[in-house]
This record gives structure tokens, C-alpha cells and sequence, in this order.
């Protein structure tokens, strides 16, 4: 009786042994499945692709929106800054523009104008007055509404380069570099007449 429970106790000793170390062989296999899985999954992660095409239209309709998209962020304050200072000098000639146009019709679109007028210059808090023609305050009005429809004409410009920029931008990230393209330039020598050697180069484009 004694020897039997000795060997049943070696027995379900040598039982928990082979499941601890079944335990641990599945614990050990099941880690290196789910390292498997997410090496498997960042191997076959898709390389970002710029479609030329896309860029150039993003950037038409929102400016800066396709130097995100080339992931050229560095250009967003080139962007930004062009548009924001031309905004800013239009509110200010428009602004100087209206006010002198105002004193003009007020002092010189009257029944009957006189040679010159005193008027406050803008932004003047001090209320000092200078006494202009006509001419002079009509120079004023030109000059403050040729600054404002110039920047206009400005902030166009800078939408323009910023899609023209992406476009560029976008087509040289998507250019081949690789070793399948290559181009050589090679001397030559060619006889024509039989007679005469002459020099010459070759350019040579290779496929693979």
C-alpha cells in the first residue's frame, strides 16, 4: 500500500511538471504568433503615395492644403504669410481709399468747389489739417486704389505659385530614381566618307 500511493504521488508529480511545462511552450508560442502578426502587419503597411493630380487640385481649392499633402509643412508659413500680408494692405488702402474719397466728394463735388480745401489727414489723432487742391486729394484717391487693387493682384500671384508650387513638388516626389533608369554619355567615332575620322558623343538611355 505504501509503494502504491509512493508511485502515485510521483505519478501526478510527473503529470503537473508536463502541464507547467506545456503551460509555458503555449504561452511562449502564442507570443511569438502575435509578434509574427505584427511584423507581418507592418511589412505590408503601404508606402504613402502622392498623386501629382491631387496635389495640384487640393491646393486650388484651399491654399497650403497640397504642401500638406506632399508633407512639406515647412511651406504653410511662405503660404500663409503672402496671403496675410496682401490682406493686410488691402484693408488699410481701402480704408485710406474710402476716407479720401469722402473728403473729395465732400469738399470738391459741390455746386461750386473751391481752388483748395483743409482736410485731417488719416490717422491724424492729433486733428491737424493741411490744405489740399483738388489735384492733390484726386492723386490721394488714384494712388490709395491703385495700392489696394495691386494687392489683390498679388494675392492671385501667390495662389498661383502655391498650386504651381504642389504640382512641382508633387511630381518630383513621384519621379524615378531608381537603377533602372540610367543615362550615359559616350564619345564616338564615326567615317562618314571613309575618308575623314569625326568626333562625336553619344547619349545613351538604358531600361531595365
Amino acid at each position: 500500500m505504501k509503494k502504491l500511493l509512493i508511485g502515485l504521488f510521483f505519478f501526478l508529480g510527473s503529470l503537473l511538471t508536463q502541464a507547467q511545462v506545456l503551460k509555458e511552450s503555449n504561452v511562449v508560442s502564442l507570443k511569438d504568433s502575435l509578434t509574427n502578426v505584427i511584423v507581418k502587419k507592418d511589412s505590408i503597411k503601404k508606402p504613402y503615395k502622392i498623386i501629382p493630380r491631387v496635389s495640384t487640385l487640393r491646393s486650388a481649392m484651399v491654399p497650403g492644403w497640397g504642401q500638406i499633402y506632399n508633407r512639406q509643412y515647412w511651406k504653410l508659413p511662405f503660404v500663409y504669410g503672402g496671403f496675410a500680408v496682401n490682406i493686410y494692405f488691402i484693408i488699410t488702402n481701402q480704408a485710406k481709399y474710402s476716407y479720401y474719397k469722402q473728403q473729395y466728394i465732400d469738399n470738391f463735388k459741390v455746386a461750386s468747389p473751391p481752388s483748395s480745401a483743409k482736410i485731417t489727414l488719416y490717422g491724424d489723432e492729433s486733428g491737424t489739417q493741411r490744405e489740399v487742391t483738388s489735384s492733390q486729394l484726386n492723386t490721394f484717391v488714384n494712388g490709395y486704389r491703385r495700392n489696394r487693387d495691386g494687392s489683390y493682384l498679388f494675392i492671385a500671384v501667390v495662389w498661383a505659385a502655391n498650386i504651381i508650387d504642389a504640382n512641382v513638388t508633387a511630381h518630383l516626389k513621384t519621379f524615378d530614381l531608381t537603377d533602372d533608369i540610367s543615362f550615359k554619355i559616350q564619345p564616338t567615332l564615326t567615317s562618314p566618307d571613309m575618308m575623314n575620322a569625326v568626333y562625336g558623343a553619344k547619349l545613351t538611355f538604358a531600361f531595365k
